[in-house]
């Protein structure tokens, strides 16, 4: 019997023995008896999940496993007219809903959009951030919109719904909720009516878990704490990424990787589209294997080739096979079904008519693992799983869910959200088993709460190449952040097909995918195959005219210089749950509604320019001090709009008063990062400041659980009139680890210092190494302090 049959059991025996009551005990559980049927389970003092039964509901089943804590035993008294449980106040309402804490009211209630759901009261002013993905304003109160992952081709700015919903919310008022279910749904935050949040599911258990916090990073935390955290990348997955749809034979990607080298653009992986199993879009789903022996002569040595020049190949697969391939036959008895139980054939389906894969079951997924174990053997180094919403679902399509522990079939609607969940997981659990010391690259389009743990890298679908799915990016991928999706990024200069060949649109995207969590210029380029009124626009940036090549290079240099700082975002989210874009309402509390400007990792403010023919970007500057890198100036922030300059050669981001960034130099690879020589900048602060930065091979999957890696450590302070830095290094060895460092120290100053010092040493102005040595560049107003680091604790002072 599973969890939600016996509770709707208890339930009735609760509320026959005591009706109208509120019964507890010291248990995992918490019945509420009446007129409507409520339990709850608490998983820390601060979340509770609450569950609701409605009368004559019976597909109640919870068929996700996003939640990784157990319920615990709880300690309750009696308080208020209600129960004081673990910190939280619950009391039952004459209505038949529940109140928690004396603020929030939650009513269970039927509607016929869907099998049942949830209304919440909401506060004057109470803002709601979250969601996933969708291209709307960051407080997402006053909109409703499906929970539903679809695909939604060239979308633009304010597109409601797309490719990878969350049912996790975030409300300025100290607490998450958490919807755990993955049937399809529908929320309105207000639109319908005023204060009123409501939340309605097709099927399956009709759950809320609230998270309590005393901040959003508080809350966040807890809730990858309860559905997990992203664990490390491979360091390579923050360097470029060449891709396109698509690249047609071998010897077309090589040659287009070869001007890419020669251009000094760098390169750390490249993409393998559609075209590897066939020469069409349509009908060639399916084949799973390089048909094309003219076009892909041998695959194992191209993908050796690549290797050898440290690029990793990486290929897409989906769950789709369209009829007439070579596996479709095969793939037959692992297909999703009809009501008769025969496979279910999709007659309106863009590539071929054809069916989808019922991931749902352990033998379906050791067919299609088969093919990755195959590609892998080949020298495959990362995977792109495409049309994971499914993109094609019916609610007719019927699946297996026994290997779950359910006996029924379930419908399309019952599990949509969820199906691409359980492909992360299996492409997860499959290395894990395999290839247990790999760091796994996954690129992404659609998951459920709780992916993240399965080392999952979602991009947002296929945008708009246009100045509107420019704009809508910075919206959908703080959404994401919020919504405890750390690794989302865009479609670098845009996807669907286009009319022109944009080159200050392609420019402001890239500089803007800089600081996001995978860089990877991507776009439609399908040569002969275009369709009429379109045309083929390449997405390398060496194909753009060269006009625009110098600030190009620029920003593809600025990605690979920011590498440790990058990687060390990886750590932070992995360790504290932070994500690496950061809205400003979550980096500094009471900042105005900002969706268009952020926070990469905590000290960089980063506004990119949406719009065409901009050459001054007005921002919202917290109170501090800010140097602006472009102009090489400290501006003084003070909670109001600011202007800079913002040209197409500059890149507006600038350094937080107290903030430490870390930079390499310049690499065309990461795999040739060592750590041998580091920069780091810091805007020095009145108040104290720490700083650090995570290292590690960039590779093995268990580093941090086995100690292998080393962190420096330090802090910034001010004491009278002196200024220190004082930094050391931490951390266990790691095979490939530098013993020496050669770190150059950049510190914007108001004026010129009176003295330097290094540990005991006074040093010197000049250009004489030794013990070290500083220089002042009266012009860009930094103190520049360069040493010789063998990892003893470490000291520089100025006055």
């Amino acid at each position: 019997m599973n969890r939600s049959r016996l509770a709707q059991l208890v339930l009735g025996i609760c509320s026959y023995l005591l009706p109208y009551t509120l019964w507890a005990q010291q248990a995992r559980t918490l019945i509420v008896p009446g007129t409507q049927a409520w339990f709850a389970e608490w998983y820390s003092p601060q979340i509770v999940k609450l569950v609701y039964q409605p009368h004559g509901y019976t597909t109640n089943e919870l068929i996700s496993n996003a939640v990784l804590k157990h319920p615990r035993p709880v300690t309750w008294s009696k308080k208020d007219s209600g129960w004081f449980v673990e910190g939280i106040h619950i009391r039952p309402l004459v209505s038949g809903g529940v109140e928690l804490n004396r603020r929030i009211k939650l009513i269970g209630e039927a509607t016929a959009f869907a099998g049942a759901g949830f209304e919440i009261d909401l506060k004057e002013g109470e803002k709601i951030y979250g969601g996933g993905e969708r291209a709307l304003p960051l407080n997402r109160r006053g909109y409703s919109f499906n929970l539903y992952n679809a695909p939604n081709y060239a979308y633009g700015d304010g597109a409601e719904n797309l490719n990878y919903g969350v049912p996790f919310f975030i409300s300025s008022e100290g607490y998450g909720i958490f919807f755990d279910n993955p049937s399809k749904g529908w929320v309105d935050i207000g639109k319908s009516q005023h204060d009123k949040m409501k939340v309605h599911f097709a099927s399956g258990e009709l759950n809320v878990i609230f998270i309590f916090g005393k901040s959003q990073q508080d809350i966040l935390r807890q809730y990858h704490e309860l559905t997990g955290f992203q664990l490390l990348p491979p360091r390579w997955a923050f360097g470029n990424l060449m891709s396109r749809f698509g690249y047609r034979s071998e010897a077309q990607v090589k040659e287009v990787y070869s001007k890419m080298k020669k251009e000094n653009f760098g390169v750390d992986g490249v993409i393998f589209d559609l075209f590897w199993f066939g020469d069409s879009v349509q009908r060639t789903m399916g084949n799973l294997d390089w048909v094309n022996k003219e076009k892909w002569p041998n695959p194992t040595a191209m993908m050796q080739y690549f290797q050898k020049e440290k690029v990793k190949p990486i290929l897409i697969l989906e769950p789709f096979l369209v009829r007439g391939t070579k596996q479709y036959e095969s793939s037959l008895p692992f297909q999703a079904v009809n009501v008769d139980g025969k496979p279910f054939l999709l007659e309106d389906f863009y590539f071929g008519k054809g069916g989808l894969i019922d991931i749902f079951r352990k033998d379906a997924q050791s067919w299609m693992l088969n093919f990755y174990s195959r590609e892998k053997q080949r020298g495959v180094q990362g995977w792109w799983t495409d049309l994971g919403e499914p993109e094609n679902h019916p609610a007719e399509v019927m699946h297996n869910l026994k290997d779950l522990g359910f006996n029924r079939l379930f419908k399309a609607d019952e599990v949509h959200n969820i199906y691409g969940h359980y492909w992360n997981k299996m492409l997860f659990d499959f290395y894990r088993k395999h290839y247990p010391k790999e760091r796994l690259f996954h690129l992404n389009r659609s998951g459920y709460a709780g992916s993240a743990r399965y080392g999952i890298f979602p991009w947002t679908g296929d945008v708009g190449r246009d100045w509107s799915g420019l704009a809508a990016q910075t919206k959908v991928l703080l959404g994401m952040s919020m919504s405890g999706v750390p690794y989302v990024h865009a479609d670098a200069g845009g996807f669907a097909m286009t009319n022109q060949k944009d080159g200050e649109l392609y420019t402001r995207w890239v500089q803007m995918s800089v600081f996001t969590p995978i860089f990877r210029p991507h776009g439609s380029a399908l040569e002969e195959l275009t369709p009429d009124g379109t045309m083929s626009v390449e997405s390398e940036p060496v194909f753009f005219d060269q006009a625009f090549q110098p600030m190009l290079k620029e920003a593809f240099s600025l990605r690979y210089k920011m590498l440790p700082y990058n990687y060390h975002l990886a750590y932070e989210h992995n360790q504290f749950g932070t994500p690496l874009m950061r809205p400003m309402h979550y980096a500094f509390a009471g900042s105005p509604e900002l969706n268009d400007q952020y926070m990469w990792g905590d000290a960089l403010l980063v506004a990119p320019v949406l719009k065409p023919s901009q050459t001054v970007q007005r921002l919202w500057l917290p109170k501090g001090k800010w140097y602006h890198f472009a102009t090489q100036k400290l501006i003084d922030g003070s909670n109001e709009w600011a202007e800079i300059p913002a040209s197409l050669n500059q890149i507006p981001y600038l350094l937080k008063e107290g903030g430490f960034f870390t930079t390499t130099s310049s690499l065309k690879n990461t795999d040739d990062y060592t750590g041998d020589h580091l920069t780091i900048w810091h805007l020095p602060s009145v108040k104290k400041s720490n700083f650090s930065l995570y290292e590690d091979d960039g590779r093995t999957y268990s580093s941090i659980a086995t100690g292998a890696f080393c962190i420096l450590k330090g802090e910034g302070i001010l004491q009278g009139d002196l200024y220190k830095v004082k930094f050391y290094q931490g951390g266990k060895r790691y095979v490939g680890m530098t013993t020496k460092r050669e770190i150059v120290w950049k510190f914007p100053l108001e004026k010129a210092p009176r003295q330097v010092f290094l540990g005991a040493n006074e040093l010197k102005l000049g250009n004489s190494l030794g013990n070290g040595y500083y220089t002042w560049d009266s012009t860009s107003g930094v103190l520049e302090v360069k040493m010789l680091y063998n990892g003893q604790p470490q000291e520089i002072r100025w006055r």
